[in-house]
């Protein structure tokens, strides 16, 4: 699976501490995605039926913003399952050293806001990668917010 180290370099009580996240396997992901876009849509998200079966890439299209549509219990379900795949590095000096997050390791909330973008952008970066790559066309519809039609 995909990893990536994150340090977090703000200042205060947090500076420094080192996070390892691990991305979900594809069906875990996709399964996990599925989930967001229906909890999402129960909240009044607008998605299409399209959008709302193609889990991981739906979600991308969408971002983080996504997340502000769910109920609190869905919500919660949702980030607890992410932050599962955060572990933190206790010890600079021994990076091998990793242990899974507990509550008690962010000092600040923007801490864990951050690293929960992390972790999410670490899920969905690789298929906007891919999409830039592959559907130009379709990498433009997921970077730009969709114009109506009378500002055409």
């Amino acid at each position: 699976m995909k990893t990536l180290d994150y340090t977090h370099a703000r200042e205060g009580a947090d500076n420094g501490k080192q996070f390892h996240l691990t991305r979900m396997d594809a069906f875990s992901a996709d399964q996990w995605a599925r989930h967001c876009l229906q909890a999402a849509i129960r909240g009044g998200a607008r998605v299409g039926a399209d959008m709302a079966q193609s889990g991981m890439a739906g979600l991308a299209s969408l971002g983080i913003e996504i997340f502000g549509f769910m109920d609190e219990a869905d919500l919660d379900r949702a980030l607890e399952r992410l932050m599962r795949c955060v572990s933190l590095r206790p010890d600079p000096s021994n990076p091998s050293l990793s242990r899974p997050v507990l509550a008690s390791d962010f000092e600040e909330p923007e801490t864990l806001g951050m690293v929960r973008s992390e972790v999410f952008k670490l899920h969905v970066g690789f298929l906007l990668a891919a999409a830039h790559l592959l559907f130009p066309v379709v990498a433009a519809l997921l970077s730009e917010p969709a114009q109506s039609p009378s500002a055409a």
